[in-house]
């Protein structure tokens, strides 16, 4: 019977189905998480016969079932049928406290769940009651806190939650005279405070703290600070008001009342858990760590010792998210104006750029965390200096790249940066783009240089950067002269624009040269060294040079690998994709297997090309050879050259526009489709076809969190969206909301 059918059937049949079946129902109904099957499955076996097996049955609805997916109804029906038939006294200790803990967790969730209080209280207390006193002296340093008394715990948590003050107190009273809350945590307790329910709760805090139940301590003093959904409005509010030159009364009053309402002891308690949590926490204790200061901050700044430490405790428990989730928080323009916290330190600021440069939508935390390591002349590890740079540079952060690249190429450890292989491949790539773009952009004999368009396409690998950043061995005399030399308007001159390509194309050879003399001689080079100099070569286009370092491989009688002939079909398929297609059936024929990159680069250069015919070739010349599957970088520019594409008619069609993000929106988070660059061309693509809905989609998607919402070129994309809105839709919930979302900044911090 398949739950769909159990379901359908169960009117007539209730009472028929055996008590194995339903228990298989049941683990169904749970993972397909459909509550109203697992109400119906708990109601079937209540209403069996009282047996050992329902018995069960009935224990494992209750301890190993999520109760958000149970009626508080039924969980209280489920408790009274073991407690009727004694089977709570059978329950271990260990049970007994899951129970507490479940039960305890879903009222916090869930402030109208059902009352189970009594139930667990009378069975509890039972059981305290024969338990001895916590020892002194020398016998306590190796006592071990007994489940009963976590529980017993846990219980007093969910009578807090209830205010039922004597079943409270007579917990209390139990748990202290055996001395479980320890005698510290009662001296400690607030003393400015005469709430009866907030009391216990900081003395019950502070003796989890004593018995290491750090888990529960937090529970408790998320409690007394403001929810998520106040944290999320409070820095909208300010966010606002930061854009607003003369904030209202009610806006300052309504930011900086919470100020008022910390108590000092309950500031000394949290930062005492905060401490004593991040020594050697969890991965739930570290989420729980971050929800505590991000809470905390609107009632009063945390430690700087505190956020370091936190930033430390992700790298060794390897959990970017947490890193990720307390630095987007820190760095909330509102918060930033409040408070400076801290940035990552050491080992932990190659781990968090990893991170955000992995995952999709953190483009704009990855350039604030570069930014900041450059202005802040942070110490980067000397081992994770060139991969630190690699990251930077994949992410066309151009700027900081060369005053990175600049700042470590000198002194003892110089050849750890300029020697490293992907680090030269990143920054010949970006740094050679840039200069085609300006050259691109230089008029031809008779054209006037305001007719060309190219800055439009240039995105976050913009001219300006490189050229901004002051470097060793610049002319910054011609830079000067140059800058003087601007049309009334304001744009580069032609001039500027040459010495800007010439000073980025110097750059290039600098960072060549160097990595050139870290590998002296080169006929003794690594192949994995000469590899990467010959595809350095190739992308600046010297294929002399280039197949020259090929040659030292030759005459050392080393095969080239499948890597090797990449590069090489690279430099061909970039002047002749034909002829690189023609290479990889060779290829093919003489039992050489090409990967993904082989056909993704000769793919891309066809598109480039404008060759659609050869790309159709390709593609099913891929499909032929069996797995293979394109790069990021090869769907980005089957994407573009799809929506480019016009039909017959000399028009183009929407379709493509819906299959470019239905595509987004299936890839996973990770890859480099998440760049500003693809962003702003799917918006721009959408908005000439009068689609403002896919445009906002498509922005929504690829813009919204991973571009700087201050920066010129965003604010401009956001007003396009928000005119062609306004002009083509008519009023509506929907339009309001695209409308809110395209004027109110996100609070990065709250991004899934």
């Amino acid at each position: 019977m398949t739950l769909q059918e159990y379901i359908s059937s169960r009117p007539k049949a209730c009472h028929k189905v055996h008590i194995a079946t339903l228990l298989r129902l049941l683990k169904e109904a749970v993972k397909s998480n459909n509550k109203l099957a697992v109400g119906y499955v708990a109601a079937d076996i209540l209403h069996l016969r009282a047996d050992p097996e329902r018995n069960r049955a009935l224990r494992h609805l209750i301890l190993d079932t999520e109760h958000r997916l149970i009626w508080p109804n039924t969980i209280l029906a489920i408790l009274n049928a073991l407690a009727w038939g004694s089977q709570l006294d059978k329950f271990t200790d260990y049970h007994l406290k899951t129970l507490a803990h479940r039960i305890t967790v879903e009222r916090e969730r869930t402030p109208f769940a059902g009352d189970f209080s009594v139930l667990l209280h009378s069975n509890i207390m039972r059981r305290l009651e024969l338990l001895h006193r916590v020892p002194v002296g020398a016998r306590s340093v190796s006592y071990e806190l007994p489940d009963i008394v976590e529980a017993a715990f846990e219980l007093l948590s969910y009578l807090l939650l209830l205010k039922n003050e004597s079943l409270i107190l007579e917990l209390f009273q139990a748990l202290t005279e055996k001395l479980f809350i320890p005698p510290e945590a009662v001296q400690q307790a607030p003393t400015t405070s005469t709430d009866f329910y907030y009391i216990v709760s900081v003395t019950l805090s502070r003796a989890c703290l004593y018995w290491y139940k750090r888990g529960l301590a937090h529970r408790l003093l998320l409690r007394y600070l403001p929810s998520g959904v106040d944290l999320t409005t409070a820095i909208r509010q300010k966010n606002a008001s930061l854009n607003s030159p003369t904030p209202s009364p009610a806006d300052e009053q309504s930011i900086e009342e919470p100020q008022q309402s910390l108590d000092p002891q309950l500031l000394d308690l949290i930062t005492d858990t905060l401490y004593a949590t991040l020594r050697n926490p969890n991965l739930f204790e570290l989420e729980l760590c971050v929800d505590v200061i991000s809470r905390v901050h609107l009632l009063a700044p945390i430690q700087g010792g505190i956020i370091r430490l936190v930033y430390t405790a992700a790298t060794e428990c390897n959990s970017g998210n947490v890193a990720r989730r307390l630095y987007a928080f820190t760095r909330e323009p509102a918060i930033e104006k409040e408070h400076h916290y801290p940035g990552p330190q050491g080992r932990a600021i190659l781990f968090l750029m990893a991170f955000l440069t992995q995952e999709k939508g953190n483009t704009h935390l990855a350039r604030v965390l570069a930014n900041e390591v450059v202005e802040n002349d942070t110490f980067l590890p000397v081992n994770d200096r060139p991969k630190f740079l690699t990251l930077v540079a994949s992410q066309s952060f151009g700027k900081a790249t060369r005053t990175l690249w600049e700042r470590y190429a000198i002194g003892k450890d110089k050849a750890s940066v300029v020697g490293y292989n992907a680090l030269l491949t990143r920054i010949v790539r970006l740094f050679t783009r840039m200069a085609r773009l300006i050259e691109a952009d230089l008029p031809d004999d008779g054209e006037d240089a305001s007719d060309t368009l190219q800055n439009e396409q240039l995105g976050d690998s913009s001219i300006n950067i490189g050229w901004e950043v002051n470097h060793a061995g610049s002319n910054h005399e011609a830079s000067s002269n140059a800058s003087q030399r601007r049309d009334p308007n304001g744009k580069p001159s032609v001039a500027e624009l040459s010495e800007r390509a010439k000073d980025i194309r110097l750059f290039v050879q600098r960072v060549i040269e160097a990595f050139v003399q870290v590998h002296e001689p080169l006929a003794h080079a690594k192949h994995a060294n000469l590899s990467s100099l010959a595809r350095a070569y190739f992308v600046i286009g010297d294929f002399t040079k280039g197949f020259e370092v090929f040659r030292n491989l030759i005459r050392r009688r080393e095969v080239p690998d499948l890597h090797d002939i990449n590069i090489g079909l690279s430099a061909l398929a970039e002047h002749n994709p034909r002829s690189a297609a023609r290479m990889i059936e060779v290829m093919t024929q003489r039992g050489i297997q090409p990967n993904s990159v082989t056909f993704g680069t000769v793919i891309h250069q066809a598109l480039v090309h404008g060759d659609m015919q050869l790309v159709g070739d390709l593609l099913q010349l891929a499909r032929q050879a069996g797995n293979i599957q394109l790069s990021p970088q090869g769907l980005f520019s089957l994407t573009r050259a799809s929506v480019i594409l016009e039909d017959g008619s000399g028009t183009r069609k929407n379709a493509p526009l819906k299959d470019a993000l239905e595509l987004f929106k299936s890839l996973p988070d990770n890859g480099r489709l998440s760049s500003p660059d693809m962003g702003k061309f799917m918006v721009f693509a959408a908005l000439r076809e009068g689609e403002p809905v896919l445009a906002f989609e498509f922005w929504k998607l690829l813009l919204k969190y991973s571009s700087e919402w201050d920066d010129q070129e965003q604010i401009f994309v956001r007003r396009l969206l928000r005119r062609s809105i306004i002009q083509t839709l008519g009023s509506g919930m929907s339009r309001s909301n695209m409308l809110n979302q395209l004027w109110e900044r996100p609070p990065y911090h709250a991004m899934k």
